[in-house]
C-alpha cells in the first residue's frame, strides 16, 4: 500500500508496535518520530496520509502539535492516542478536528477499524 503514516510517540516500543501493526496492514512507509518539535519538522517537509499523535510528548503537549497542524493548514488527519482516555483527552481533540481517539494499549482490532471508519484502509 503506498500511503505515508506518521506515528509521534515517546516511546520506543510504541513506535515499534505502530510500526509492525501498521506492515501488518499493508502500509509500506511508516515514519515514527519521537517529539512534537520532531514531528512538525516533518510534516513540513513531507506529504503524510495519515498521523497518529500521542497526546503526551516530552517537548510539545500533542494537543499544541494538533493546533499548528491545524493553524499551518497541514491537510492530513489525525488520530489521537494516548494511556489517558480521560473524557476530555477525547472531547477536546475531537473538538480541534482529530478523526478519531486510540487508547494504550494498541488493540490491533481497534486501529484496524478505526483506520476503515476514517478511509486510510479499504
Amino acid at each position: 500500500m503506498s500511503k505515508s503514516i506518521l506515528v509521534i510517540d515517546d516511546a520506543d516500543d510504541i513506535l515499534v508496535l505502530f510500526k509492525e501493526l501498521l506492515s501488518d496492514l499493508g502500509f509500506s512507509s511508516v515514519v515514527c518520530v519521537s517529539t512534537g518539535g520532531a514531528a512538525i519538522d516533518v510534516l513540513k517537509e513531507q506529504t503524510f496520509d495519515l498521523v497518529i499523535l500521542d497526546i503526551e510528548l516530552p517537548d510539545i503537549n500533542g494537543k499544541k502539535v494538533l493546533d499548528r497542524i491545524n493553524v499551518e493548514n497541514i491537510d492530513v488527519p489525525v488520530v489521537m492516542c494516548s494511556s489517558y482516555n480521560s473524557v476530555d483527552n477525547v472531547q477536546v481533540t475531537w473538538e480541534m478536528g482529530a478523526k478519531g481517539f486510540l487508547s494504550k494499549p494498541i488493540d490491533p482490532v481497534k486501529l484496524k477499524n478505526l483506520l476503515q471508519r476514517i478511509g486510510i484502509l479499504q
